[in-house]
């Protein structure tokens, strides 16, 4: 069980701890605010979850913490800052393959996702039962690489194309 307390795992959960707080805490932010601390932890996160050594599948299931009212209420917490920033375009999602055009996508609902994956694990470790703490680590890392690793990525290319055109603070 010690390589769930490696140095790459411990830094990939409190960068994740760190964006779940960032997101819990968000309700009214202002958008230049929001972008600018997405801007630095979405890629820490990413590079993070990157550098995780290869984990064991636990045995067992971990009951998911984040609650379907969890979820929306960050969704429309993220949705109600980034205001009419939130769509962007993607070709990177499974629908993608049965259309010829790039699927609306919305930084809200990406991110959201990212919090439920992240959150889901870090309740794991607070709980402090190793077995639960490997099987969450290696689902959450499972996901990253099927799934909330491509969000990141869409949700932190809008972000820096809002940033980059100046039109941050626009409304």
């Amino acid at each position: 069980m010690d390589h769930i307390y490696r140095r790459d795992v411990l830094d990939f959960v409190t960068i994740a701890t760190e964006f779940c707080k960032q997101v819990e805490q968000c309700s009214g932010s202002e958008r230049s605010e929001f972008v600018s601390v997405m801007q630095r932890l979405l890629p820490m996160i990413y590079l993070k979850a990157t550098m995780v050594e290869e984990v064991e599948e636990g045995i067992g299931y971990v009951d998911p913490a984040v609650t379907e009212e969890d979820y929306e209420y960050i969704r429309t917490q993220i949705a109600a800052i980034m205001r009419d920033a939130d769509d962007y375009l993607d070709v990177f999602v499974e629908s993608f393959r049965y259309s010829d055009a790039p699927v609306v996508c919305t930084v809200s609902e990406s991110l959201a996702d990212v919090y439920q994956a992240l959150r889901n694990m870090i309740e794991a470790f607070r709980r402090e039962i190793d077995e639960a703490i490997e099987v969450a680590l290696f689902d959450c890392l499972e996901d990253f690489k099927l799934r909330w690793g491509q969000l990141i990525l869409g949700a932190t290319r809008a972000i820096h194309e809002l940033i980059a055109s100046g039109q941050v603070d626009e409304l």
